[in-house]
Formats: C-alpha cells, sequence, structure tokens
C-alpha cells in the first residue's frame, strides 16, 4: 500500500457502521467482511481521495487521540480492504460519488 497516493471507496463496496464496529459489502461479489473497530469505519468512511491516505491517516489518529501503535493496526487493515478491492487508489478507480 502506497501510503504517499490518493485511496477511494470502491464503487463496488460499501460501509455500514455497527455497534461493533462496521460491515463492507462488496455488490460485485456479494461478499460480506466485518471491521471490530468504529474509528476504522469512521475512517475507511472518511477516504475520499482528496489527499494522500497517509496524510489524511495521520490527521485522523492525532484528532482521535489513539495509541502510537494504531496507527499500524490501521495500516494493516488497510492493505487488507485494498488487497479485498474495498479501497483503491483513486487514479486507477473511476470515482464514484455517493450522495
Amino acid at each position: 500500500m502506497n501510503l504517499d497516493a490518493h485511496y477511494v471507496l470502491s464503487r463496488d463496496a460499501t460501509v455500514r457502521p455497527e455497534r461493533f464496529g462496521g460491515l463492507v459489502y462488496r455488490y460485485d461479489n456479494r461478499r460480506l467482511y466485518f471491521l471490530y473497530s468504529r474509528d476504522l469505519v469512521d475512517f475507511v468512511c472518511s477516504i475520499d481521495g482528496a489527499c494522500p491516505l497517509g496524510t489524511m491517516l495521520d490527521a485522523f489518529l492525532a484528532t482521535r487521540a489513539l495509541p502510537a501503535n494504531a496507527h499500524d493496526v490501521f495500516v494493516n487493515a488497510l492493505m487488507q480492504l485494498e488487497q479485498l478491492k474495498v479501497l483503491e487508489e483513486a487514479h486507477n478507480a473511476e470515482v464514484y460519488h455517493r450522495a
């Protein structure tokens, strides 16, 4: 995962916050994934391709006052979401704006 790149949520995926964290649903393959951190769900929902992912992550972690190890935890989770094609680099994506 390139933290200097701009990322967006795939147009084939959606994230729904839940009490335990959130659900990620992929429309194209009908797969459902669970995120067990509400902070992670909030961050993933905020990814819009406007600035580099690393910059967004640093700002998010600072505003939430999360522990130092949260950066590595988030990066690992984001890498998995990229492998699952839930997140993709903005220049590779057909940007889809949800109303």
